[in-house]
């Protein structure tokens, strides 16, 4: 058993654009196949998500409609992260190379680096140059080192966030408190967004976002820091989570998530924080995905239940 994992690389702003067409599921899949036979001499016998967020999550499963293979119940991440060696398999010595790289017009790259990080540059600049939307695949597995290599039972778990959110609207109840419960997280704030800075840069979108408490939040300010996902929030200057923890913003209404890209001014959200997958947490995890990896100031900050 060999599974290949894979997703669309690009900006956040960029990739929901068409990233579900035909054109671009036929080249997810075409990449696959070239990975999975340059690391193992054969085909893929199983596809698993390089992450449970976004349309990351959903590709996978058109994927394996498409090629008529098993979609494994797990993911590289137990979250999202915006690089490609931010993924736990390389925690266990898997790497993220050979890495296959296609677009929907024909173009196809193969990626043979010297480290995660060097193949994490080539694909970016690869991605950039044919307009921040990509398909990849990487970070072939063994099936004897799924179980180390991945966080087991995530399509699962979002199936049933999913259910549990859409259960409390058709019951007229909190839809936000339902995620909370099902993520075991911890409310950070409501409010409205006051403020939104974004650029896109590298390949990513960048940028800060500023949330004005509203109800019993009054009076308080969440600001969040974000690349492509969000990273750390900090409410009336103090840190209250820190990636690799997950930073949920919904819609305070609906449940919906609220992606970087999705946040404008006026929009009243709720933002929860959840736990990581605790392999993130070890001093390999930190330094792949920790908070001064992106650039911030501060330490992890270990989540905190309330």
């Amino acid at each position: 058993m060999s599974a290949a994992c894979g997703a669309g690389a690009g900006g956040a702003v960029a990739v929901p654009e068409s990233a579900a067409a035909p054109s671009q599921v036929r080249s997810r899949v075409s990449a696959w196949d070239i990975t999975a036979s340059r690391a193992f001499g054969r085909a893929a016998t199983h596809i698993a998500p390089i992450e449970v967020g976004g349309v990351n999550s959903m590709l996978p499963i058109a994927c394996a409609a498409e090629a008529g293979l098993p979609l494994v119940d797990g993911d590289a991440m137990g979250r999202t992260f915006p690089e490609a060696q931010m993924v736990l398999p390389g925690l266990i010595g898997v790497a993220n190379t050979p890495m296959a790289l296609a677009d929907d017009k024909g173009n196809s790259i193969i990626v043979d680096a010297v480290s995660d990080h060097a193949a994490e540059r080539i694909a970016r600049a690869v991605c950039v140059e044919l307009g921040c939307q990509i398909s990849s695949a990487d970070t072939v597995m063994r099936g004897d080192q799924l179980a180390d290599g991945l966080v087991p039972a995530t399509l699962t778990l979002a199936e049933r966030l999913g259910a549990a959110v859409r259960e409390a609207r058709a019951a007229h109840t909190d839809p936000v408190l339902a995620a909370r419960a099902m993520l075991s997280g911890t409310h950070l704030l409501t409010g409205k967004v006051i403020d939104v800075s974004r650029r896109t840069q590298g390949g990513f979108a960048r940028g800060s976002a500023r949330i004005e408490g509203i109800g019993e939040d009054a009076g308080r300010v969440l600001e969040l820091g974000f690349q492509n996902e969000h990273l750390l929030a900090t409410r009336d200057g103090e840190t209250v989570a820190t990636t690799p923890d997950l930073i949920c913003v919904l819609d305070t209404g609906t449940g919906d998530p609220v992606t970087t890209e999705g946040l404008r001014y006026g929009l009243r959200v709720s933002v929860l924080a959840a736990p990581c997958d605790p392999r993130w947490t070890t001093p390999g995890g930190l330094a792949l995905a920790g908070p001064r990896y992106f650039g911030y100031d501060v330490d992890h900050l270990p989540f905190r239940e309330s």
